[in-house]
């Protein structure tokens, strides 16, 4: 009855050793690092799904007027009043404009303007009329501003949280110049109380210098975050896949299996080594060449020539 080979090892067996319990825990935690990343990056996607959701409901609604409950005194605005179109009237108040410096649009740097609305309760909105370019290609000279229509203005815009990261005002060239557009930090700057959020303004009566680049809503990209959620969670699954073909291989390897390839050492461990009387074509040819196999007459079987005086 033909011999098997050795059986393969079971591969939790390759487990009980220090190193691959180490190499497991290892895959297991980079695995669950990974799950992590993909559900922080969904929840990056749903924010932003619903920024771009409320950008587009209050686009496609009418501009609300009586902004005082939207644009409080000395507060921000809430994150459901972002973007909200609102509509505003007062007076501009030039003495105290501010330009909003290194600020981008369409690709291109320039300046903002912000220009304090006064509203009838004596209290103020930052209106940002618009973007313009700097005075000379070098960008060192400031934008010429057009002139802010006097007298009682209406206008119309999207509200705007203030922006993270910004400092107080600086005064260079007898006007407040800022870096991020913060209210909040600006109020040292005029004599009255102003909103917390600002207003990019859309459309203005009378209307808006068309000198001015109007600010533009960007939409969040989500899909980019919903793409990182797929890989994360792929590694995942792919390192604990590679963890489990790694303990595969090497359970083979204890049991003298070659490696996918090798299909001659295979066929020898795997349960084919030659039996006791069996021969392989090799070994034929090994004994061929041998001199130990080289054929030595037999005294037994001389013809009779070979002994004297026999017939």
């Amino acid at each position: 009855m033909p011999e098997t080979g050795p059986p393969t090892p079971h591969a939790l067996s390759v487990l009980r050793t220090p190193r691959w319990v180490l190499f497991g825990l290892l895959a297991v935690a980079l695995a669950v690092v990974m799950v992590f990343l993909g559900v922080w990056q969904l929840h990056r996607y749903q924010l932003r799904s619903s920024i771009n959701d409320r950008i587009d409901r209050h686009a496609a609604a009418a501009p609300v007027a009586g902004t005082d409950r939207i644009l409080p005194a000395g507060r921000s605005p809430s994150d459901a009043d972002e973007y909200l179109r609102v509509r505003l009237t007062g007076r501009y108040d030039p003495a105290h404009q501010m330009l909003a410096r290194v600020r981008t649009v369409n690709g291109n740097v320039g300046y903002e303007i912000l220009t304090p609305l006064r509203r009838s309760d004596g209290t103020a909105v930052l209106i940002d009329r618009g973007w313009l370019p700097p005075a000379d290609p070098d960008g060192a000279a400031d934008p010429v501003v057009p002139t802010a229509p006097s007298g009682q203005v209406t206008v119309i815009g999207q509200v705007r949280l203030p922006e993270s990261g910004g400092s107080g005002p600086t005064r260079r060239n007898g006007h407040v110049e800022v870096r991020r557009i913060d209210p909040r930090l600006l109020a040292s700057a005029v004599p009255y109380p102003i909103a917390g959020g600002y207003v990019t303004a859309t459309a203005q009566t009378p209307a808006l210098s068309d000198r001015f680049v109007q600010i533009p809503i960007d939409h969040q990209n989500a899909a980019m975050n919903l793409s990182y959620i797929l890989q994360w969670w792929l590694f995942s699954g792919m390192a604990l896949v590679g963890f489990g073909l790694l303990i595969r291989w090497e359970a083979r390897k204890r049991a003298g299996l070659s490696a996918p390839g090798d299909g001659r050492r295979g066929a020898r461990s795997a349960g084919s080594s030659p039996g006791r009387g069996s021969r392989l074509p090799e070994d034929d040819e090994n004994d061929a060449d041998s001199p130990a196999r080289t054929a030595v007459p037999d005294r037994s079987s001389r013809l009779p020539e070979d002994h004297p005086g026999t017939r």
